[in-house]
């Protein structure tokens, strides 16, 4: 088995990335995977979300493309929104400095036309949900002719979520001569049928059969049900709680445990399927930028949740099942990065745990230990606030001119200013919350590249 990604004849540009990245070592599917993709061969790979399976077929795929042509190459099916938008941000990151190249991601919710009109310039790397793209294939608006790598991604959910026939559809749609790369978690025999009739000779590739990475320390907190409110908040004071995940098993649950974190200081927003999508992509933007330092989550909205940030899970509740415990648990301790896992055990919950004789335990913890423990309120997200521009990319506004207009408009130093996201019609940002207010009110009353927009604090 190769030992670094040097050894798997990635090219200089993509080594330098993961180098950036802190990506040091191959996870076993990637050492596996990696050479099969490269040699050109059809690849069936068990592996569970948190394995590190983008890099595994998205390195391959961005070092075979031709970016002096502007059609589409590679064409990556998803099941879901979320999954679509964070395979296209890991791809652009591995592509950094990759002149020439181009990534979209297409799904229902985003705008049609916007996509229609991408079209123009095609992207080499594709990344759709399979409903928006047969769309496409219906209105005639994308050419897939010289799709020459096709990935189906988390492929037992594309068959749960029923895509058969548009699956069927687009293979139709690309060439015969094509590479074809599945992923699933579970290898069911609707997943098997598919494995059959759309791969030729397959090599198969399994990851570790354990779903939680060996770099996750995972630790149990002995405690009763009366006790769980006030223990998650002093297990939260006194660890680096920035980029923390606590899962809860409901909407109402999710909503209450945040009000209630939210009352004692700490810096936490809910995340759940109840809320609208443009709510849910704010409270992504708030974690991502650190304004946002704990996100209370249900499993459906935090599926697709893959942040560098992300350092500790937290179960306050237990799911009905061990594999949603392992995907939860997986969330964190990605690529090869340590992560922490801390499990709110009841004694009914610690039976649960002892039957699901996959989930080990590196200690154990009592609440009253940490209710003892009075550790400092954790400060609002390392005192960062954000605000929203109602421009961006379409506006031709780039993060540059944010910066530069920031600092002109309120003297701010260039340092000072946090994460920047410049999405198609809004940008957001990350200031020092004791001046919020104030660099609103100046950029208000300022430019941006000569033009005046309306800026506001994200509440």
């Amino acid at each position: 088995m190769a030992a670094t990604f040097q050894d798997l004849k990635l090219n200089n540009t993509l080594l330098q990335n993961l180098q950036e990245l802190n990506y040091t070592t191959p996870t076993p599917i990637q050492q596996s995977a990696i050479p099969l993709l490269l040699s050109g061969q059809d690849v069936a790979a068990q592996a569970e979300t948190g394995s590190g399976k983008t890099a595994a077929f998205g390195l391959p795929i961005i070092q075979q493309v031709n970016t002096e042509k502007q059609q589409v190459q590679a064409l990556i099916l998803v099941p879901t929104r979320e999954l679509a938008l964070q395979v296209r941000q890991e791809l652009k990151q591995y592509a950094k400095n990759i002149s020439n190249l181009k990534i979209s991601a297409f799904y229902g919710g985003h705008s049609f036309s916007q996509e229609r009109a991408s079209l123009a310039h095609p992207p080499q790397i594709l990344v759709a949900t399979p409903g928006r793209l047969t769309d496409h294939l219906f209105r005639k608006t994308v050419d897939l002719s010289q799709v020459n790598q096709l990935v189906l991604d988390e492929a037992d959910k594309l068959m749960e979520m029923g895509f058969e026939e548009e699956i069927d559809q687009i293979m139709e749609a690309i060439p015969a001569k094509r590479q074809v790369i599945l992923f699933s978690a579970t290898m069911l025999q609707d997943v098997q049928d598919l494995i059959k009739d759309s791969l030729k000779n397959p090599q198969f590739v399994k990851a570790s059969a354990n779903a939680i990475p060996e770099q996750l320390t995972l630790i149990g907190v002995k405690v009763e049900q009366t006790q769980k409110q006030d223990t998650v908040v002093s297990l939260l004071r006194n660890i680096k709680a920035g980029g923390t995940v606590v899962f809860c098993n409901t909407r109402a649950a999710a909503d209450e445990l945040a009000h209630a974190l939210k009352a004692d200081g700490i810096a936490a927003r809910p995340l759940h399927g109840g809320m609208e999508q443009p709510d849910r992509d704010k409270m992504m933007t708030l974690f991502r930028n650190g304004t946002t330092q704990v996100l209370v989550a249900t499993d459906l909205a935090a599926r697709g949740l893959d942040i560098a940030l992300l350092e500790t899970i937290v179960h306050y509740e237990l799911p009905d099942d061990v594999a949603a415990y392992q995907h939860r648990s997986g969330r964190t301790g990605r690529a090869g990065k340590k992560g922490t896992v801390y499990t709110l055990a009841t004694p009914r919950d610690e039976r649960k745990l002892r039957d699901w004789d996959m989930v080990r335990m590196d200690s154990w913890l009592k609440a009253e230990e940490l209710l003892k423990k009075s550790g400092p309120t954790i400060a609002p997200s390392a005192a960062f606030a954000t605000i929203t521009i109602n421009a961006g990319r379409k506006d031709k506004i780039s993060p540059r001119d944010i910066v530069g207009a920031i600092v002109a408009e309120t003297g701010l130093k260039h340092d000072q200013i946090g994460k920047i996201e410049v999405q198609d019609r809004a940008s957001f940002v990350a200031v020092p919350s004791a001046e919020a207010q104030t660099i609103v009110e100046k950029l208000s009353n300022g430019k941006i590249k000569g033009r005046k927009f309306r800026v506001h604090l994200v509440k």
